[in-house]
């Protein structure tokens, strides 16, 4: 299986003046920039809110929301894999899109089956991220989609309490925790 990253407490907010927040997870964390990539969201309305995305063309991905609680988002990645899918992809695949066949053969052939029950959505992304040695990972991040662009900050941790607590520490409670699946259901 391609997944092994463990399931994440998540908070991430899309504000219109970023400069201030951006400047205070600079000034704690050390950020490097990744490699600019284009990710294409398949949105399948009878599957919400599990979120099925293409990452930089070449990796395809599933997450799933497991819970909300106190404003923070509870996120599993089941399945992050360049195909050909294991059996064991094929199966995480076959329980949360029963009607996809298992059996595709390429990224084409299984966009297509996904295109075949919702739509897709194309998001251009440039991305700073940033860990500690406590467990928190953050994201400053410029989202282009329709030709206008977006940015957004994003806090993670395995730790509910821990995330409460930096989500307080950087001020990320002014704003609403809206996820990737939720901000392009606003804006696409």
């Amino acid at each position: 299986m391609g997944t092994a990253n463990p399931a994440l407490w998540e908070y991430r907010i899309w504000p219109e003046a970023v400069v201030a927040i951006e400047q205070r997870l600079r000034a704690a964390l050390d950020f490097a920039a990744e490699p600019p990539r284009t990710d294409i969201y398949f949105r399948v309305p009878s599957r919400a809110p599990t979120q099925a995305k293409l990452r930089g063309g070449a990796q395809f991905g599933i997450k799933e929301l497991l819970t909300r609680d106190g404003g923070l988002e509870h996120w599993r990645p089941v399945v992050s894999s360049r195909f050909p899918l294991d059996d064991e992809d094929r199966a995480t695949l076959a329980r949360l899109f029963p009607t996809i066949p298992t059996a595709l053969t390429s990224l084409a052939a299984l966009r297509e089956a996904l295109l075949a029950e919702g739509d897709e959505v194309v998001v251009d992304k440039r991305r700073h991220i940033a860990t500690d040695a406590g467990g928190l990972r953050a994201e400053i991040a410029k989202a282009s989609l329709g030709g206008q662009q977006y940015s957004t900050l994003c806090l993670e941790h395995e730790n509910p309490a821990e995330l409460t607590r930096q989500v307080d520490r950087f001020g990320f409670g002014d704003w609403s925790n809206v996820s990737y699946p939720d901000w392009i259901t606003r804006n696409a």
